[in-house]
């Protein structure tokens, strides 16, 4: 057990979960970070179960200084092997167990042992550095950052040395607690004893700038008194190790061990942080200028579409302009048909039609039945005639705009990749080609549409319209007639009854109910202008519809295939920076949360 008082515990316990839950996010974050060192990300994922581990002091040092020797005596028990020769390859874990037992590994080996000191801490003994195994002082550096407590071992007679002093600045960087251990003081005279542990205090205080713990012991006067039991305690006292018991059991208390437990995950989760926050600013860095090129290229399609917009907007201008044009002509038309110069015409147009006299009236009714002769028929319709070459021309000007843009942004992609870094030029998924065939089915149904509704507005001119003239002419030839006809009835009558004097003034009532008939024609002109415009303007929308919604759909088209053909990159570039982001996001996440649980730490109690 870690902690013993129950007050203690459950806020250790808060604690600890707390920090396997953060531990657990911000692993998950570093797995996302590109080109992150392993051993970061296994440092990171260590850390996880640091909290659950025992509490570990590391006994580090060169061969042969006796680390081994003082695990040893602090046990009571030769359970690690000691000699002249590097003995240890390896790391080896002490842990309490109810039974003695190894449980090898190939570079960690587990003890357990069943001393009562192991209970409250677990200690490590690591391969002797600058050995002549080169590789051991790896195995040891990776370990190392799982330490909660460093006992830096020298020998008396080789205190400081310059390896020592290298080791002491290595441990510096790591941020760990460090006690240093001089031991077979046995060797060296009492009186240079004091003068031996000054020295070391001096230099390990210039190393860490801190005022450092330097014990003066021998592992073989220790040893000596376990041999007795009960022990012996001069010897014991003697030896040093009361150093070790007093640190390990009272001044390392409860609450002690349980802060420097906690602190020691996290402070390696800031070191890992710090190396990941730097990969991430490194690859947003060499991002940066792709971000602007992704954005070029965006702007470009953007700039594209636009000018491809007006280009489509200034041709619906121009045909809106020929289908107000021909209404204009066609009113004007209409109304000069229905001038009152126009009247005899009509009314003999009118009469060859209510009395079928073709050849009587046919030079007067020929004149007023072709109201819309060949040349001035052209003249109302000629601007509708300009629609069909102006409208044709406008694909082929979409598409060879798409051909080209398609065709400069993939060089221009092309040559951004040429300068990506290789591991993210490798990451492009796809390659960057324009397209091998231009859909040029999109107008296909618009032209049907299109030309029916073109017929629409130029048949209005030589069915419908004709056809109201006449109708017109005819309705006023009747109405003419009916009133000479009623008239003449009543002024025989009006003779048979001897009432002569009203007969003047039914001709003058017959006479103004002519001129009034007569008089209508205009306003007949202008009502049927008025509907021409209004229908004329129907389909004037209707077609400039059509032709906007073919137009938008190829533009569209236009717009998926530069994008297509330079999807790669931007996916790419995007994606990065994308992800890139967000994990910086994530771990200034991490970092408030570790900010915040190394508070908490830092605040705890017994």
């Amino acid at each position: 057990m870690i902690v013993e008082r129950p007050g203690l515990l459950t806020r250790y316990e808060a604690l600890r979960q707390k920090t396997v839950e953060g531990m657990t996010a911000f692993v998950d974050t570093l797995g996302k970070v590109d080109g992150l060192p392993p051993d970061q990300l296994e440092q990171a994922r260590d850390a996880l179960f640091h909290a659950d581990h025992p509490y570990l002091a590391v006994f580090l040092g060169a061969f042969n200084t006796g680390k081994s020797s003082l695990i040893n005596a602090l046990i009571g028990e030769n359970v690690l092997s000691v000699g002249a020769t590097p003995t240890t390859d390896r790391i080896a874990i002490l842990r309490h167990g109810s039974t003695a037992q190894t449980m090898g590994g190939s570079d960690i080996q587990t003890i357990f042992h069943p001393t009562p000191l192991l209970e409250r801490v677990s200690l490590v003994d690591t391969p002797g550095l600058d050995s002549v195994f080169k590789g051991h002082d790896a195995i040891t550096g990776k370990f190392l950052h799982r330490a909660d407590l460093v006992f830096h071992v020298m020998l008396a007679t080789q205190a400081m040395s310059a390896s020592n002093r290298e080791y002491l600045e290595s441990l510096r960087d790591y941020g760990k607690r460090v006690i240093v251990v001089i031991n077979q003081i046995d060797l060296v005279d009492e009186g240079e004893r004091g003068t031996l542990q000054s020295f070391v205090t001096e230099q390990v205080r210039a190393a860490f700038g801190v005022q450092p713990q330097v014990w003066l012991v021998s592992s073989r006067l220790a040893s000596e008194a376990q041999k007795s039991a009960p022990r012996d305690s001069r010897l014991w006292e003697q030896s040093g190790f009361s150093q070790f018991e007093t640190y390990l059991n009272r001044a390392l208390s409860d609450v002690e061990r349980a802060r420097q437990k906690l602190e020691t995950p996290l402070q390696i989760a800031r070191n890992v942080m710090s190396a990941a926050n730097i990969r991430i600013r490194e690859q947003q860095d060499a991002l940066a200028e792709y971000r602007r090129s992704a954005a070029n290229v965006r702007g470009q399609i953007d700039a594209a579409q636009k000018e491809q917009d007006t280009t489509v907007r200034e041709v619906v201008t121009a045909l809106e302009t020929a289908f107000d044009e021909t209404a204009l002509r066609g009113k004007a038309l209409l109304r000069e048909t229905f001038q009152w110069s126009k009247v005899f015409p009509l009314l003999f147009s009118g009469l060859g039609q209510v009395i079928r006299f073709p050849r009587l009236f046919r030079r007067r009714s020929v004149v007023v039945s072709r109201m819309l002769p060949a040349a001035e028929r052209a003249r109302v319709i000629e601007p509708l005639t300009t629609i069909p070459p102006l409208v044709e021309r406008v694909p082929p000007r979409l598409e060879g705009r798409d051909v080209k843009d398609t065709d400069d942004l993939v060089l221009y992609a092309q040559r951004e990749l040429e300068r990506l870094p290789g591991a993210l030029r490798g990451k492009v998924i796809g390659d960057l080609t324009p397209p091998a065939r231009y859909d040029r089915t999109l107008w296909d149904k618009a032209r049907d549409d299109l030309s029916g509704t073109l017929e629409k507005a130029q048949q209005m001119e030589t069915d419908t319209l004709d056809g109201q003239i006449r109708m017109t002419a005819g309705t006023l030839v009747v109405y003419l007639l009916s009133i000479l006809i009623m008239g003449c009835l009543l002024l025989t009558l009006l003779s048979v009854a001897n009432q002569g004097n009203s007969a003047g003034l039914l001709i003058v009532a017959m006479f103004a109910a002519m001129l009034g008939g007569i008089a209508a024609l205009p306003l007949r002109g202008w009502l049927m202008a008025n509907a021409y415009g209004r229908r004329l303007e129907a389909l004037k929308r209707e077609y400039s519809e059509r032709f906007m919604s073919a137009a938008r759909e190829q533009i569209s088209y236009g717009r998926q295939l530069r994008g297509d053909a330079v999807a790669p990159f931007l996916r790419m570039v995007e994606t990065y920076l994308s992800q890139a982001d967000t994990i910086k996001a994530e771990l200034a996440a991490h970092t408030q949360q570790l900010t915040e649980l190394e508070k908490s730490v830092s605040d705890l109690k017994g």
